[in-house]
């Protein structure tokens, strides 16, 4: 008897291991699949203005970039869009591949160093003395639908600083707007490369203009 009873226990506890096992499963293919992410880069563009070929030689300092201050949405890495008025959103399965600051800081970089009229441009990575520091706040960076159509709209509050006195020598804010040809996520980041590259020549042809060559030897 007591034999008997422990055999049905066994069954018993069998069929609510087999019965939790099949529930489980159920559960799992009833979850739906993650959405794949596409990261992107902020691609570079070979834009040049007049303004910077006119520049002249390479001005004979070492000019470090700081990452811009950002706030909200332009702090990580999602690509921001306003579809419709006081509407903030962002695209969906699509990110930059690094936060905004850091990409917006090293395509400067790079494409001033391009340039070649800065003798040495640093990151605020870099434990190196410099003679300017450029700093500033990313005020916006992401696409607007106007009209039905994306428009990639950044503003950038620019100021550049004796790294010594922590004195501010100049500021100016910048702000270009670029039409997106489609609504394809690839062509809004297409659109923000040729925005970006037109801030840094507007940039790269103001701090080339500010007097700032012989600061660091006063």
């Amino acid at each position: 008897m007591i034999m008997t009873t422990i055999l049905g226990l066994v069954k018993h506890i069998r069929s609510l291991i087999w019965l939790l096992l099949l529930m489980m499963l159920t559960a799992c293919t009833l979850l739906p699949e993650p959405s794949p992410v596409t990261f992107y880069r902020l691609p570079p563009s070979h834009l040049m203005s007049a303004s910077v070929f006119a520049a002249g030689l390479p001005r004979a300092i070492t000019l470090r970039v700081n990452q811009p201050e950002t706030s909200g949405l332009l702090s990580g890495n999602r690509i921001a869009v306003i579809p419709g008025p006081n509407q903030l959103s962002v695209y969906q399965g699509a990110r930059w591949a690094a936060s905004v600051p850091v990409l917006f800081r090293d395509l400067l970089i790079d494409t001033w160093q391009q340039q070649g009229k800065i003798q040495h441009i640093i990151s605020d990575s870099e434990a190196l003395q410099a003679d300017i520091e450029l700093r500033g706040t990313l005020r916006a960076f992401y696409s607007e639908y106007q009209q039905g159509r994306p428009v990639v709209v950044i503003h950038f509050d620019a100021q550049l600083v004796d790294p010594r006195s922590r004195t501010i020598l100049a500021s100016r804010r910048f702000a270009v707007n670029e039409v997106s040809p489609t609504t394809d996520v690839a062509a809004v980041v297409a659109a923000f490369g040729i925005a970006h590259a037109r801030l840094a020549n507007e940039m790269l042809g103001w701090l080339l203009a500010v007097n700032i060559s012989d600061r660091h030897q006063q």
